[in-house]
């Protein structure tokens, strides 16, 4: 497996995608200097194939579709963005200390005291 160069960035929003003159909106999962994770609406071969998103008014990148998995797709970027544009529409979340996290049953709900 291929390692990444740059960190990964959540991002979680509703991108517009063009790929071969069809535009649709994509849920991006996440975002780095050199490529995104997203996900299409429908079930679509876009392996190998080039696609264009439009980052929400970030810019507009060019990129190869390198993967792909039922409806989420890898696409590395045919040139880097800047980590600005990454900073701006991701996010990293909280790193939070596990011991210090109240425990919790399966269902979400404090467990009830013994009796």
């Amino acid at each position: 497996m291929e390692a990444r160069n740059w960190s990964r960035h959540i991002v979680e929003k509703d991108v517009a995608c063009l790929v071969e003159g069809a535009r649709e909106q994509v849920f991006l999962y996440d975002l780095s200097m050199g490529g995104c994770m997203f996900e299409m609406a429908c079930d679509r071969d876009m392996r190998e194939r080039s696609a264009t998103l439009d980052l929400q008014g970030q810019g507009i990148v060019q990129g190869q579709v390198v993967w792909q998995v039922g409806r989420c797709i890898g696409m590395r970027f045919e040139a880097l963005i800047s980590q600005a544009v990454v900073r701006r529409l991701g996010f990293t979340p909280p790193v939070e200390d596990f011991l210090g996290c109240p425990v919790r049953e399966p269902s979400g709900h404090a467990p009830q005291p013994l009796l």
